[in-house]
């Protein structure tokens, strides 16, 4: 069964696509702010001509000893000072070349683009492409931002203009140059456009190679804090945003989309809750119950469950593959944390995962309180069955009695067997035998004798209560004979 884009998967991409573009605003620590294309540079499929560009210039000597004390100033993020710093730079008097005004208005655009004050951002930017003696490097950082700079303003064409010009001249774009431009076409409804990049976007992120590191361990075994390549690698990941807006444009086109390696992806490598959840669910669409229980089973682990069908879910799973202790673990701490309500039917649930792992002590409380809220008395039933388990007789027999008061048994004439096998173990003989007895009478209305297996099932159950009869008739003869003769004995 082939997983489309359905309903039951929410793309946010309102919040997504102004988180993104914010992604890719410049980045002072680590970087230099002429490293405008962003974090995943891939050469495209087929690289542009080279186009001839001017000869790079070198700022004055007393630019360069500015711009060397500019640096620290953007790592700490100190905009006004690193502002002061240019203003020599901006003084018309001054004899500072106009390659210096160059880096001055680049840095300008940088530092107010950090600031959120896009305006004079905008103008910075556009006062370095106006600059004649601007490289091209430069020109192309400068287009770039303001592609951005359009976004961010909601002037969805002009972004798009800028971007196609920066295209036209960046001989290797940035995935992430990709998806601007898709996100900018989804913001105009073309969603083909739209489409169509971030598709490339992609592809480009997950055509990367990223060699794989391992630690370093000193003689001890101990991590150096060191890492070396293996000498393997392993294929890129696209952005988280980039396959939600991936779905939801192919929703949008209401074009087939097999999401459900996107969402394992997104499980994997940005792991919240939303994803495993949604995968668990597909995954239980194609009837792969194991994997489905792996992908809640994840969550849970990270603490990140926190809806009663969940815990319950996970829970049922864990069961049905044979894992009742760890399905009794979830669903307590679903109640424990107050996801999950103490109502009968999960207070039930722990007490049959923690009866099935033979936690019988930790079972009981539950089948007390799942008992109390019943109408009907099957739940006393089990617990009867768990005080016997664990040789409390008289709590047992209290059980059974009252599981049998209230009614609505699945099977009554095995309670009453039941009760008077807690009775003869208890050695309160007469109980036992009535029990035993009571068991025969209600058998008798209990199965029908035109259904050949409810016949069959009656004479086998009758025949096992008289045996007990005739045994515990026996068993008390022999008792009491025993302790005649320890009296005799004197012991």
């Amino acid at each position: 069964m082939c997983l489309r884009i359905m309903n039951s998967i929410s793309f946010p991409i309102k919040v997504l696509l102004i988180s993104a573009v914010i992604s890719l605003l410049p980045v002072a620590v680590g970087v230099s702010p002429l490293d405008y294309k962003g974090s995943s540079i891939e050469a495209a499929d087929e690289k542009k001509e080279k186009k001839k560009r001017r000869r790079t210039k070198l700022p004055s000597k007393k630019a360069q000893r500015i711009l060397q004390t500019l640096q620290p100033m953007l790592e700490a993020e100190q905009w006004n000072e690193a502002l002061l710093a240019l203003t020599p730079i901006a003084n018309p008097e001054s004899k500072f070349t106009g390659t210096d005004r160059a880096k001055m208005f680049y840095y300008q655009g940088y530092i107010y683009f950090s600031m959120e004050d896009y305006g004079r951002a905008e103008t910075a930017y556009k006062d370095l492409i106006a600059e004649p003696e601007s490289n091209d490097q430069e020109r192309l950082g400068a287009l770039y931002s303001l592609s951005q700079l359009a976004y961010i303003d909601e002037n969805y064409r002009k972004s798009i203009d800028y971007l196609l010009q920066w295209f036209d001249l960046e001989e290797v774009p940035s995935s992430d140059a990709y998806a601007l431009l898709s996100m900018t076409y989804y913001q105009l409804e073309d969603f083909v456009s739209s489409q169509q990049n971030i598709d490339i976007a992609i592809e480009m992120q997950e055509a990367r190679d990223i060699p794989i590191k391992v630690a370093v361990l000193d003689e001890e075994g101990n991590e150096t804090g060191e890492m070396i390549e293996t000498g393997e690698t392993v294929k890129g990941v696209a952005k988280e945003n980039h396959y939600l807006l991936k779905m939801a444009l192919y929703s949008e086109l209401k074009m087939d989309l097999y999401v459900l390696p996107i969402v394992e992806k997104l499980a994997q490598n940005y792991p919240k809750k939303k994803y495993w959840t949604q995968l668990s669910a597909l995954y239980g669409q194609e009837d792969r119950q194991l994997d489905q229980m792996g992908a809640l089973e994840a969550a849970y682990d990270d603490g990140l469950l926190d809806k009663q069908r969940e815990f319950t879910a996970l829970s049922q799973l864990l069961f049905m593959f044979e894992n009742p202790r760890k399905a009794a673990k979830v669903i307590e701490d679903g109640i424990n944390q107050g996801f999950v309500k103490k109502e009968e039917k999960t207070l039930k649930a722990a007490a049959q995962y923690w009866h099935s792992s033979r936690e019988l002590e930790r079972a009981k409380p539950y089948y007390k309180k799942a008992a109390n809220v019943s109408k009907e008395g099957e739940l006393y039933i089990f617990l009867g069955q768990v005080h016997f388990g664990l040789d409390e007789f008289s709590e047992a027999e209290a059980a059974i009695r009252a599981g049998i008061k209230k009614g609505k048994l699945k099977d009554e004439a095995a309670a009453h067997m039941l009760l008077g096998q807690i009775n003869f173990e208890n050695q309160k003989w007469e109980n036992a035998i009535a029990s035993f007895r009571e068991c025969i009478d209600v058998a008798e209305r209990q199965y029908d004798d035109k259904k050949k297996k409810q016949k069959e099932k009656k004479k086998k159950v009758q025949d096992q209560a008289r045996k007990w009869v005739t045994y515990t008739e026996g068993e008390e003869e022999r008792v009491e004979a025993l302790i005649l003769k320890k009296r005799a004995l004197g012991i």
